[in-house]
């Protein structure tokens, strides 16, 4: 007669790091109260008290067409600071305390997928890379959807590596990456992306394709009613957001890569955001025509800006840092002077030394996953092989459009994970005896 079942144990080990990320992150929002909403953070500050004020307001035509601007971003995170909002008070510093509690568990999701692809090592490693990452840290305190869409992303391929034997579970990862898309739009690919990873794991065809199926459909169904949304408010059925064809011309113009102010661009005399979109893909195409080496020579520049100074992170947070017309509004100016000179001192640490400690926290991660594809990439385990596939899709995706080092943000999960693997490697390959 067997005994009692066992009540499974949670690892003290992750509770020390959960506690660990949850530490650090309250401790920057904490220390750094003056931070203020400013570039795409004020447009989602304005999106979500819209939304407050009116749930019909993404649905008006009329409203819509006058914040055209707003449609370059998909809408959960509005969304979701929207519901931060309702309960806290329109007030931004409720929505980075929120976002400590989705870092924190950011790091629990990634220790979970360490341990089931190679064990503990690689488990703790792993969520401490994440934990004490400088460019999460400081972020956390910033309104940025980034937040937001690591915790779906990192839900997702936690979701994605259980065992695919009852459909419900790629449906739910479906549901999970369906509303990573609908954050961060880069998301729309991924559950094609970790379908194909997963490939090698299926004896049949046919089994692989239901299962991927269930993936990417559920992912389809998630991200379709907003795409319906666009149709009949906009009259231009966008996926998840206007701005891709925008996005295509600041990476394929002869004129200079990366963001532009509107007015500093040939689509300046359009007025709606489908038209922007149809003239950007239109002169992108046109500049691809007349140079097609320059595809590669700038997709060059774009990996090398997509892996350039995480110092943006910290920086962010700096009182320079403010909305466009406080310096001309005199209440304003006034307010901006006096969190300029509170935090001069913050800028220094901010500007000095944790911009360099997230620099050499980024090498490590990009060493370490260059190191896991050498010495495993026909070995890797199926969860850090998906990383692998979807670390290629990241710097693929903003090759085709363009790219800065914040592009990076949520592709330093799977960074994490693979870097944690290449040291587990390396340290068995040191351990073998001499000759063997």
């Amino acid at each position: 007669m067997s005994g009692p079942a066992k009540t499974p144990r949670i690892d003290p080990l992750l509770i020390i790091l959960l506690a660990l990320a949850f530490v650090v992150r309250a401790a920057a929002v904490a220390w750094l109260p003056d931070t203020v909403p400013h570039s795409d953070g004020a447009y989602y500050h304005l999106a979500a008290q819209k939304f407050l004020a009116d749930w019909h307001f993404p649905f008006d035509r009329a409203q819509v067409e006058y914040f055209g601007k707003l449609g370059w971003w998909p809408p959960l995170y509005p969304a979701f600071m929207t519901l931060v909002y309702r309960f806290a008070g329109v007030d931004p510093r409720a929505v980075s305390w929120m976002q400590v509690v989705l870092g924190t568990a950011v790091c629990g999701f990634v220790y979970q997928i360490g341990l089931r692809a190679a064990g503990r090592t690689v488990a703790w490693l792993a969520a401490l890379l994440v934990a004490v990452n400088p460019t999460y840290v400081f972020l956390t305190n910033i309104v940025a959807s980034e937040n937001l869409y690591a915790f779906w992303l990192a839900a997702g391929l936690w979701l994605v590596g259980l065992p695919w034997t009852r459909r419900r579970v790629p449906a739910a990862a479906g549901i999970i990456l369906g509303l990573g898309a609908l954050t961060r739009a880069v998301g729309v690919a991924v559950p094609a992306v970790l379908a194909l990873a997963r490939r090698r794991q299926y004896t049949t065809r046919r089994a692989w394709l239901v299962a991927s199926a269930w993936l990417v459909g559920a992912s389809a169904l998630t991200v379709a009613p907003w795409t319906l949304r666009n149709a009949l408010v906009t009259g231009s059925p966008a996926l998840v957001c206007f701005g891709g064809g925008l996005n295509f011309y600041f990476g394929h113009n002869d004129v200079a890569l990366g963001y532009r102010d509107l007015k500093e661009t040939p689509m300046s005399h359009l007025t709606t955001q489908a038209a922007i979109d149809a003239e950007g893909y239109r002169l992108g195409l046109e500049c691809l025509g007349r140079n097609p080496l320059g595809f590669v020579t700038r997709g060059g520049r774009k990996i090398a800006a997509l892996f350039g100074s995480p110092g943006y992170a910290p920086h962010e947070n700096s009182a320079i840092m403010l909305p466009e017309g406080w310096n001309t509004d005199p209440e304003r100016g006034r307010v901006a002077t006096e969190l300029r000179a509170r935090q001069r001192a913050k800028n220094q640490w901010l500007d000095g030394l944790f911009t360099t400690w997230g620099t050499l926290h980024s090498w490590l991660l990009l060493a370490g996953s260059l190191v896991a594809v050498a010495v495993g990439r026909r070995t890797l385990p199926p969860d850090l092989a998906g990383a692998m596939w979807l670390a290629a899709y990241w710097v693929a995706a903003h090759v085709m459009f363009w790219a800065q080092p914040r592009f990076r943000y949520p592709v330093e999960i799977p960074f994490a994970l693979l870097t944690a693997f290449a040291v587990q490697q390396l340290r068995i390959r040191l351990q073998k005896p001499a000759g063997r």
